[in-house]
């Protein structure tokens, strides 16, 4: 099962906040170092997940959570090279990242190996950086081995640094922040690791500066909503929230999750 369908980490995806707390511009903090060590979810039935995160300073090297799920990232200098998907301790997948003459990402290439579940194939992302704060994506798919092909071309809009919409001819996400610090602001490259999130074994690190509030996809056929209520601690960063999974305006799926630094 797709890690993302288990581990529904609120402040990556769809939510409402509401808080009682300081409404500070948590932008005017310049001396914050504070990561997300551990979250740990509880679902309507009571089941429990945790994951848990590892630095290298504000490097991320590892996302490890129940299941078997982990997540592994190597780095050359500052630049994020490879990520390494793991179920059960066996390689699933893997991505990995170039960049261009002004140190952002050009090219990423995910390759999905047969112990995902899925047939071999790999995906080229080539990213063309826009005056306006837009992205082109162009997907490229190879099967078993085959020449790419351009499969699908995307928009990704940003906000600063927060994306906030990505579209293509066949659907559109759509994504809304709260004004709080987000839970994973402080991670060294952390824009790199927002376009990695949405990989299929990725790690679901939604939101850079803020934490996104609520999450719309709009299919050809149907249209699903997520939300969650936050609640934070005296610094702004996410405390606790509540993810709703809406489908045809009836929740599909509910649960808590509570959020540890260090």
């Amino acid at each position: 099962m797709n890690l993302k369908h288990i581990l529904l980490f609120g402040i990556f995806i769809a939510f409402f906040s509401c808080s009682t707390d300081s409404t500070d511009n948590p932008d005017e903090e310049t001396d914050d170092s504070t990561l997300l060590k551990q979250t740990i979810e509880t679902d309507s039935e009571g089941e429990v997940y945790t994951t848990n995160f590892t630095y290298d300073g504000n490097k991320l090297i590892s996302v490890i959570s129940d299941g078997g799920y982990k997540n592994i990232y190597t780095y050359e200098n500052d630049n994020l090279v490879r990520e390494d998907q793991y179920i059960e301790g066996e390689l699933v997948a893997y991505v990995i990242l170039e960049y261009n003459s002004e140190g952002k990402v050009s090219i990423y290439t995910e390759s999905f190996l047969e112990a995902s579940g899925l047939s071999p194939r790999k995906y080229k992302h080539i990213f063309t950086y826009n005056d306006g704060g837009t992205i082109t994506n162009e997907v490229y798919t190879s099967y078993s081995d085959s020449e790419f092909e351009l499969d699908w071309t995307e928009i990704i809009t940003l906000d600063g640094k927060n994306i906030i919409k990505v579209d293509s001819s066949d659907d559109t996400i759509s994504y809304t922040y709260d004004n709080k610090n987000g839970a994973f602001k402080n991670i060294h490259a952390i824009e790199v690791l927002n376009l990695l999130a949405e990989n299929e074994f990725g790690s679901l690190i939604y939101g850079n500066t803020n934490n996104a509030t609520s999450i719309k996809y709009e299919y050809s056929s149907y249209v699903n909503i997520e939300t969650n209520e936050f609640s934070y601690n005296d610094n702004n960063y996410p405390k606790k929230s509540i993810y709703k999974d809406f489908y045809d305006g009836s929740i599909q799926y509910e649960t808590t999750i509570e959020y540890f630094y260090e």
